[in-house]
């Protein structure tokens, strides 16, 4: 059975190029067609050690499809045990979290556009 080429960039270049925007992508969860950002973007218990911080923020799962790009965003709460779990966040909270999204999404959609060639869209 034949492999279905995809066109467009290979693994490894969309990799760096996700790698070169900043904190937000994560290699080891990613594969050849998804790939898994997060933002860690409030710290819930500053007083406590670093590796027991407890963070709100969102992550993203971009999905390759041929040439298509989709998202689908979540929002919750990143444990000690470096677990994202869904929780419930309030207005305050989650207008941070929409502000600092939008412009992760800002940039990676020209990234993906002018890098690429494709368009990212929403699920």
């Amino acid at each position: 059975m034949p492999e279905t080429l995809i066109k467009g960039p290979s693994r490894g270049r969309l990799f760096k190029l996700f790698t070169d925007m900043g904190p937000y992508f994560r290699k080891l969860q990613s594969d050849e067609n998804k790939f898994f950002f997060d933002c860690l973007e409030i710290c819930i218990d500053a007083e406590e050690e670093p590796e027991n911080r407890i963070f709100l923020g969102w992550w993203i799962i971009v999905t390759r499809d041929d040439n298509k790009f989709s998202y689908e965003r979540f929002n919750g709460m990143y444990d000690i045990e470096a677990n994202w779990v869904d929780k419930k966040i309030n207005k305050k909270q989650m207008k941070q979290l929409d502000e600092s999204f939008e412009v992760f999404i800002t940039k990676l959609t020209d990234l993906i556009d002018v890098e690429v060639g494709c368009e990212l869209k929403p699920i």
